[in-house]
């Protein structure tokens, strides 16, 4: 399937969202960074993971695994969880203190705009590709597309065309809407009773929504926010039926399954991991709209700028040990079937991962979704610009 929407991503930004309010750090307080790949240590060191994205619930597993077989590399893994908007101001005060206590953030894209919005992250490739596997040859077409998203600010971890998708209450909506047109009139005749997470806080399916939007509703430049004048007056009005905007994506799905709502935005991934622990039950069913345009949701291992040399290489090499097939394929059963690297099959995966993905997995939905058209997330000062008119045209409305 041919990417459809092309990727920018922008050195300067134009707005921000509260993180980029701080300062960037001042340089001089940090080490200069390698100038290429460092060496693995002689020692092993301690890692200090933060995920502002949601990705350990994917990946802690392949991570520990890594921990497992490299014990000359890795003595110990701490694990620290924050939020996409926070996390630039965080690293910011660490770095003009000179002291980063963060060796690796996982983050979607909003998360990885906003750090390097405040030059928070180093760049790892080009100048560490010499640790890293042949990504050229070795991502799936999605991979790519977020691989090149992240401009090398990031190094892809996880890559799925898996949404927007619409989660509902089958016994409370009966027949869910397929199209943007019919969603509006359904939210019309029931108000407060559609929702989804606040885009800005990170949500990957409140973002794939509103990013598939100007596509689907056939705005003339779906690459720049500014110009969505369908998708801004769609939401808008869309808005005045919405109920209350969630801090989480969980929160909207808790919501739903608890009768706040009836329906909510969702992605392939997010429906089969809550299915498959068990916090939606089976009258909790998910639909795609018609003609699905399908917006790649990914995640990212970055590193902040002042990591120490001999961390940064070993997280260089945990980086390419994320992306082997048989660690990926460990992620089927909280995942679903998309991955950045090929060669993935179920047949990797341990029987008891498989069987979840074998009950939980919709084929029926793989197969329609298979027949849509991926695009490109919004990156770089793009994503300021959509928080910042969704912001002001949507959520100080409501």
């Amino acid at each position: 399937m041919k990417i459809r929407s092309a990727v920018r991503v922008a050195g300067l930004l134009a707005a921000a969202l509260v993180a980029s309010a701080c300062s960037a750090p001042d340089t001089q307080s940090l080490p200069e960074a390698p100038a290429q790949a460092p060496a693995l240590p002689d020692s092993p060191v301690k890692l200090n993971i933060l995920d502002v994205s949601g990705d350990l619930a994917h990946m802690k597993q392949v991570i520990e695994n890594y921990k497992a077989a490299h014990p000359k590399l890795v003595s110990g893994i701490t694990y620290e969880t924050g939020s996409p908007a926070d996390v630039a101001g965080k690293l910011a005060a660490q770095q003009a203190a000179g002291r980063v206590s963060i060796d690796v953030v996982l983050t979607g894209i909003e998360g990885l705009s906003n750090m390097r919005a405040q030059k928070a992250l180093l760049q790892l490739m080009p100048a560490y590709k010499s640790a890293l596997p042949e990504l050229s040859s070795q991502l799936t077409e999605a991979g790519s597309v977020m691989q090149k998203a992240g401009d090398g600010f990031g190094i892809t971890d996880s890559a799925d065309p898996n949404g927007p998708l619409l989660t509902y209450s089958k016994s409370r909506v009966g027949t869910p809407p397929t199209t943007p047109e019919a969603l509006l009139a359904w939210a019309k005749k029931h108000p407060g009773r559609f929702s989804y997470a606040n885009p800005t806080g990170g949500s990957g399916p409140a973002n794939q929504f509103i990013d598939a939007l100007p596509h689907m509703l056939g705005d003339t430049n779906p690459d720049d926010p500014k110009t969505w004048d369908k998708t801004w007056a769609y939401l808008a009005e869309l808005n005045k039926y919405t109920g209350t905007y969630y801090a989480k994506t969980s929160e909207s799905f808790d919501a739903v399954t608890k009768g706040a709502i009836d329906m909510t935005v969702t992605s392939g991934g997010w429906d089969q991991q809550r299915h498959a622990n068990g916090s939606l039950g089976k009258d909790i069913q998910v639909a795609a709209f018609d003609d699905p345009q399908l917006v790649i949701e990914g995640r990212y291992v970055t590193v902040p700028r002042g990591v120490e040399p001999e961390k940064l290489a070993v997280v260089l090499d945990l980086a390419k040990w994320m992306l082997k097939a048989d660690q990926q394929a460990l992620t089927y059963a909280l995942h679903g079937s998309g991955f950045p690297v090929k060669g993935v099959t179920p047949s990797l995966a341990p029987p008891d991962i498989a069987a979840v993905f074998k009950k939980y997995g919709r084929p029926e939905l793989v197969e329609k979704l298979q027949q849509g058209t991926p695009i490109a997330p919004m990156a770089g000062a793009n994503v300021q610009a959509k928080f910042s008119e969704w912001n002001e045209k949507i959520g100080s409305k409501k």
